[in-house]
């Protein structure tokens, strides 16, 4: 059978996604996947075939995602370029299947309008209006923004049902015009992290994160033959170019007895860091897997995949959100007691007292395990791959 991915340029929406594709790809089956050249290697390294979008979205700053507003209307117009090229290829390549990511819209409308059947991957924690009212405090100020600015707000929905209408499709609900629901979804975690989740119908299968081998083992020496505690901070591939973030951490554990790996990503400078102590690893990328099989903390910004990685070895977390779905996602880790969702000024000395607290309070890493035998238990890569062909078989 052949399958079509479509998803958006972000490490945190593609890595579960390529852990899907490789499952399509070791039992037989024929996977494209449409990215940009960011990802060609991770792409091609799961044996899919790599193709770029068929309109060029290379300049798109997803950092500008961050705000709520931002979300729509970048969504809303990437769906826009990307939906007349992509009924062409279908239409062409004939697949049996489409599935893309929950925030792609072009996803739903291009199966929907070739009449191919489509699979909706839910990168992060399935949101539905239960999830969103339990999550009150947690999405307030997004809440603030919509009431501020009715008339945007109603003109990104008029926008939306214009393009649903322009294809003869049926109108969407407001709730679908961001999670882009199908007859089966995917969510990479587990009915136990996952919030309300009695909500959810039968449609939504909990499959936990897609762990698996990337072959990135560069830098590991580093982790040998020490027996100081391992700290880990990342702030995901979006998200992290607050330098002022960094310099504090660095700051904060400047020779402390913990090993601290510290992944800054593509958009920070590390010269403008200042001299490194000797106890602390800089590096754009570090391979988080491997680390985290070995960490202690993992200081974060609470996307889903960092911390279904987290906890899949029983690693507590300090969480620093930075959006709307991380905010829900970080109070879910606190409310179960993993870690701890961080709202104070990393300048004070409540920061370090939080850090020892989570590491010496043996429950916060109990809780972590507890969570990382559920995510293991929903099933993984063959869990999704079965649902997936269950489905349009």
């Amino acid at each position: 059978m052949k399958f079509i991915f479509l998803t958006i340029p972000a490490y945190g929406h593609l890595n579960a996604m390529l852990g899907v594709a490789k499952g399509l790809v070791d039992k037989g089956h024929k996977v494209i996947i449409y990215n940009t050249k960011e990802f060609e290697a991770k792409i091609r390294g799961t044996g899919a075939e790599f193709r770029t979008p068929p309109v060029s979205i290379e300049e798109i700053d997803f950092r500008l995602m961050r705000n709520f507003f931002k979300i729509i209307e970048i969504s809303l117009e990437m769906t826009k370029l990307v939906i007349p090229p992509l009924i062409k290829i279908v239409k062409g390549e004939k697949p049996d299947c489409i599935l893309h990511d929950s925030l792609t819209a072009w996803g739903k409308i291009v199966g929907a309008k070739t009449n191919t059947p489509a699979v909706s991957l839910v990168p992060s924690v399935g949101i539905n209006l239960q999830v969103l009212l339990a999550s009150g405090r947690h999405i307030f100020p997004d809440v603030i923004k919509l009431i501020k600015e009715p008339l945007r707000t109603r003109n990104f929905i008029r926008e939306y049902f214009k393009l649903y209408r322009r294809y003869a499709l049926k109108r969407p609900s407001l709730f679908d015009i961001l999670s882009n629901t199908e007859k089966l979804n995917i969510i990479f975690t587990s009915r136990y992290f996952q919030p309300q989740s009695e909500s959810f119908d039968d449609s939504f299968k909990f499959v936990g994160p897609i762990i698996y081998d990337r072959n990135e083992k560069e830098g590991l020496e580093l982790l040998i033959n020490s027996s100081k505690q391992l700290i880990y901070v990342s702030m995901g591939t979006v998200y992290n170019d607050d330098i002022e973030f960094y310099q504090r951490i660095i700051k904060t554990f400047a020779d402390k007895s913990y090993r601290v790996f510290i992944s800054t990503g593509k958009y920070i400078n590390q010269k403008k860091l200042g001299t490194i102590p000797q106890n602390i690893f800089v590096k754009r990328y570090w391979p988080q897997l491997e680390i985290l099989k070995k960490a202690s903390l993992f200081i974060s910004h609470g996307g889903m995949n960092s911390i279904n990685e987290s906890l899949y070895f029983g690693v507590p977390m300090i969480l620093f959100p930075q959006i709307q779905e991380q905010r829900i996602n970080s109070a879910r880790v606190e409310e179960l007691g993993a870690g701890i969702y961080y709202k104070h000024d990393l300048k004070s000395k409540i920061f370090l007292e939080k850090v020892e607290e989570v590491i010496k309070n043996s429950s916060y890493k109990s809780s972590a395990e507890k969570i990382g035998k559920t995510l293991k238990q929903a099933g993984g890569i063959d869990s999704a791959v079965n649902h997936i062909l269950g489905y349009i078989q």
